[in-house]
């Protein structure tokens, strides 16, 4: 029996795989996929798939080996052929082995990077694979597929559930895995070597990265086998950490305290002093801390402290903003906060009210209530997505939709969301090609985005549904 894919991500799978240099089929399933992976001694050498745009025209056509008209004349090659579509489209002169070789390369890696993002379906492994010709084998190590993996995983969360309130140590990096990593990954493995052993909330913040790229390369790093976690029980550390949280709590709640006195420093206190004696009290208050105590209401409490030492900490560590407080005080800077607070309420509470007239296809209706979100909170790049999706239903205002869903783009560039919206828009308009191209760019973002799928393969005349193809199979 499989093991799901929301319990054991596949790149876990390809952990072992790498770490015991292990021969053998990788078989992932679900409700619209199959893909087959294969490895020799722990590197990949081929794989399968019955995705649409993981087939080996779309990926001849994406990275720009085949032209448009060439791709739409690819199933009347196929007519009636048995050989490899490979040996067809260069027999046909469409291109040369060279080109073909690289395509089939990108496209096995294509197939195993796509399953970093996957969130449900099954995985199954055996030992036992099928005898390949040697020109369709390739030999493609598995730390480069990790190190661009991990920017499409998608379980992010709760591996950092399951680990951050675990200890960390590290192991040597080898110089075969050292090579494989840029300049970044080495300098972030150095210094997490130098941090550890210690607990993981505690190193997050010894680390001058962003978290997300901190958990990021961790993941990286664990699927190359050189970190491991261990667990930490609770002590009496623990509870001394609790009675802390839970005294700071209460002295934060029954008395308006300024910034400095918060941090139990003078005004006249230099900026590198304020940094230090912040991360003392980020480590000492960090909500990943309390992770294990089962007491719903002190995470809340750590949650509420967090948020108050990091609003100081923003305050005080910046030139101009400390300038500011240090001449208004901490009341009126404490009331502005309250009518930034009160306009980010009042736009929520328009994003959804929207939402209910969205699903009612009330597009005017919903429109209006969004344009009043993003006027009270123009932060929010989901304020400008759906007020985007709702006024590309109206005709008259298509233009403007097209501004907000550009807006979103630029604020967000790793979502793909934007970027289908705006096909379906051209599409709507009936601008086939320019539609073609943002379902395109969204599908770069992530391969897995149904509705762009399903839009391309419209668009080039295929079938909607799923064929069996595999680059490996020949056509029967």
């Amino acid at each position: 029996m499989g093991k799901r894919i929301i319990e054991s991500p596949v790149p876990f799978a390809l952990r072992k795989i790498f770490i015991e240099k292990s021969s053998g089929e990788l078989r992932i399933t679900g409700e619209k996929f199959e893909k087959s992976l294969y490895f020799i001694s722990g590197d990949l050498c081929f794989a399968k798939t019955n995705v649409l745009h993981e087939r080996l025209g779309e990926i001849l056509f994406k990275t720009g080996k085949i032209n448009q008209a060439q791709f739409w004349d690819i199933q009347k090659l196929l007519a009636g052929q048995k050989n490899k579509i490979g040996s067809i489209l260069v027999a046909n002169n469409f291109l040369s082995e060279r080109d073909l070789h690289f395509g089939l390369m990108y496209q096995v890696r294509a197939i195993a990077l796509s399953t970093f993002s996957l969130t449900s379906g099954e995985w199954d492994y055996t030992s036992l694979i099928p005898d390949f010709q040697e020109d369709s084998k390739f030999q493609i190590e598995l730390p480069a597929i990790f190190s661009e993996g991990v920017k499409r995983f998608k379980n992010q969360a709760s591996f950092k559930n399951s680990f951050s309130s675990h200890s960390l140590s590290t192991k040597p990096v080898s110089g075969a895995i050292r090579n494989s990593l840029n300049p970044v990954e080495i300098d972030f493995i150095d210094e997490l070597a130098r941090h550890a052993p210690a607990p993981v909330s505690q190193i997050v913040f010894r680390m001058n990265v962003a978290e997300e790229v901190f958990w990021q390369n961790l993941i990286l790093f664990f699927l190359l086998g050189v970190i491991e976690f261990g667990s930490i029980s609770p002590d009496k550390e623990t509870n001394k950490s609790v009675d802390e949280l839970n005294a700071f709590y209460e002295k934060l709640k029954t008395k308006e305290i300024d910034y400095y006195e918060l941090f139990n420093l003078k005004n006249t206190v230099a900026f590198s002093d304020i940094k230090d004696v912040y991360y003392q009290f980020a480590k000492k208050f960090h909500p990943d801390r309390f992770g294990d105590v089962h007491d719903l209401e002190l995470r809340e409490k750590a949650n509420f402290v967090f948020s108050r030492i990091n609003k100081a900490f923003e305050v005080l560590s910046n030139e101009e903003k400390r300038r500011e407080y240090d001449t208004k005080g901490y009341k009126e800077i404490q009331n502005q906060d309250k009518v930034s607070e009160n306009q980010a309420e009042k736009a929520a509470l328009f994003h959804r009210k929207a939402k209910a007239l969205y699903s009612q296809k009330r597009f005017l209706e919903a429109s209006s209530f969004l344009e009043e979100a993003v006027r009270n909170d123009p932060s929010k790049p989901s304020y400008f997505l759906l007020l985007g999706m709702i006024q590309s239903n109206v005709p008259a205002m298509r233009r403007v939709a097209e501004k907000n869903l550009q807006k979103v783009i630029e604020m967000e560039p790793w979502n793909a969301e934007p970027l289908a919206a705006l096909g379906l828009l051209f599409l709507a308009e009936k601008m086939d090609k320019r539609a073609e191209s943002f379902f395109r760019k969204a599908l770069a973002i992530d391969p897995d985005h149904e509705v762009a799928m399903a839009k391309i393969t419209e668009l080039s005349g295929g079938e909607k549904k799923q064929s069996g193809f595999s680059v490996f199979k020949k056509k029967k």
